[in-house]
């Protein structure tokens, strides 16, 4: 069996049919339907049940993935390995991130990976976190940051660290504010959430229907720089994950009080294929990403006054 078989079936495997498929790995539908064939007939099994709406995996099917993943992570290891021994980190990596991140902390991160690794070209891709997923599962990013709670059979996840959710709202707020902000205490406020296509708001929607909090109105806005300027304009206000808050803790243009009684919390999560660790160039990348998030989740969460 070779190697490209078994890269072809994982790919018709995961995305579920010969053209997606196809599209993924650069090849002729025909092409990929040929091969999966042939590993059908050289082994005497059936390894997807075909339909005019695409492919299932029979039982045999779903064992050989379990195997093909692992037999392609070892030959990207052993690849990655002979790459380390020349001695050079090059290539072009890929990096999905939320708004969350490119607004907290990549500016340090591309500073200090494009001084360290001169010869690695950097791509960015900014999204929300259930797009991001199916790029890094079509193989379009290498891998991607989203919180722990998008899940996804095909990818391996590296947790990164917890973030805590916080009020935000207009420097010259006439609400009576302490430390920390709770929410039930106040009176209706104007809501500033992201639409339902977000998977951030399930979870603030749990939020307040859990805590018994009221809202006067909302207003659906899928970009976060847009809310936080509306924000920081108007009487509306917003929750956000505290590292996208960060730059605003002079207090000059939006108070920032992370949610309290109860606190609620995002965990990130590192996401990457199944069967494609990262290479040597995207797992630097990696590592200084972790590196200044930590740093920036150590922050304290309290804008000035």
């Amino acid at each position: 069996m070779k190697l490209q078989q078994l890269r072809y079936f994982v790919a018709v495997y995961e995305e579920g049919s010969f053209s997606a498929a196809a599209a993924r790995v650069n090849a002729t539908q025909s092409g990929l339907s040929m091969h999966v064939s042939q590993m059908e007939k050289r082994y005497d099994v059936v390894l997807f049940s075909r339909s005019s709406s695409g492919v299932t995996p029979t039982e045999t099917g779903h064992s050989l993935y379990e195997e093909a993943v692992k037999v392609l992570a070892v030959t990207s290891r052993a690849e990655e390995r002979l790459r380390d021994l020349s001695k050079a980190v090059v290539g072009h990596i890929r990096v999905g991130l939320m708004p969350t991140f490119t607004r907290s902390v990549l500016t340090n991160v591309l500073l200090r990976f494009s001084e360290e690794y001169k010869e690695v070209r950097v791509t960015i891709s900014e999204a929300f976190s259930g797009k991001l997923a199916e790029d890094v599962s079509a193989g379009k990013l290498d891998f991607a940051v989203v919180p722990s709670f998008v899940q996804n059979h095909f990818l391996a996840g590296t947790p990164m660290g917890r973030d805590q959710e916080c009020f935000v709202c207009a420097a010259g707020t006439h609400l009576t504010l302490g430390e920390t902000a709770h929410l039930k205490d106040l009176p209706p406020q104007r809501l500033v959430l992201p639409s339902w296509a977000n998977t951030r708001r399930t979870r603030i929607e749990n939020y307040l229907t859990e805590n018994g909090i009221k809202v006067r109105e909302t207003l659906e806005i899928d970009t976060m720089y847009g809310t936080i300027d509306l924000v920081s304009r108007s009487d509306w206000i917003t929750i956000l994950p505290g590292i996208m808050c960060v730059p605003d803790l002079d207090g000059s243009k939006r108070r920032i009080l992370p949610l309290a009684d109860p606190p609620l919390y995002v965990d990130y999560l590192r996401i990457e294929p199944r069967s494609e660790p990262l290479s040597q160039a995207a797992q630097a990348f990696a590592n200084i990403l972790q590196e200044e998030l930590n740093s920036t989740l150590e922050i304290p969460l309290v804008s000035e006054r």
